[in-house]
């Protein structure tokens, strides 16, 4: 159901990216599957580079994995580390020329905006739009520092990391000093006159 809109975006977004298509006009033909819990989106390859619904029945020749949340990443953050917590299976070589395609595809919603209410008025909202994004981004990241700080201050649900480095330096020194206990009775027992059995 949501593989055709899919692909109808991503080949808007590929509109005016020459480069995207040559990359995957090689895979013409073969599919592959999105799984973003809880749906999925299954597309096939064009001639020319281009993405449609590919039809049923058909086994992907890649399938890639990801979570909502790692896709917000990737999509509307650009976090290149969230790439790690995608996964493969199948054709590599499609997934990658596809995630590629995908991770350097931008949306020019200025652009787009200007063609309806004219370039003056798209860049006033596409600046207010950044600018409440940013606020979103900085005021989420306020509320996780207040809430970390809280928890290992005020009421500690959550240990510091000075409390947790502690407590690694303290079962550290602990096992070695149950070793030299170990090495000390080992010794002491072999240094023990045998006992009398009679």
């Amino acid at each position: 159901m949501l593989s055709w809109p899919a692909a109808a975006a991503i080949n808007y977004l590929m509109r005016d990216a020459g480069w995207a298509r040559e990359r995957l006009m090689p895979f013409a033909g073969s599919t592959v599957r999105f799984e973003i819990a809880p749906a999925s989106v299954f597309l096939a390859v064009e001639a020319d580079g281009g993405l449609v619904q590919a039809p049923a029945g058909i086994e992907p020749a890649a399938v890639i994995r990801l979570s909502g949340r790692t896709l917000f990443r990737l999509v509307w953050l650009h976090d290149e580390s969230a790439q790690r917590e995608v996964q493969v299976q199948g054709d590599a070589a499609l997934a990658s020329a596809l995630t590629g395609v995908l991770n350097g595809l931008r949306w020019d919603a200025e652009e787009d905006l200007s063609r309806v209410v004219g370039d003056v008025a798209a860049r006033r909202i596409a600046r207010a739009g950044s600018a409440l994004f940013a606020w979103q981004v900085k005021t989420a990241s306020n509320l996780a520092q207040s809430l970390a700080e809280y928890w290992t201050e005020e009421q500690p649900l959550i240990a510091s990391r000075p409390v947790v480095s502690e407590f690694i330096q303290a079962v550290d020194a602990l096992r070695d000093d149950v070793d030299r206990l170990e090495k000390r009775i080992e010794r002491l027992a072999l240094r023990a006159p045998p006992r009398d059995r009679t």
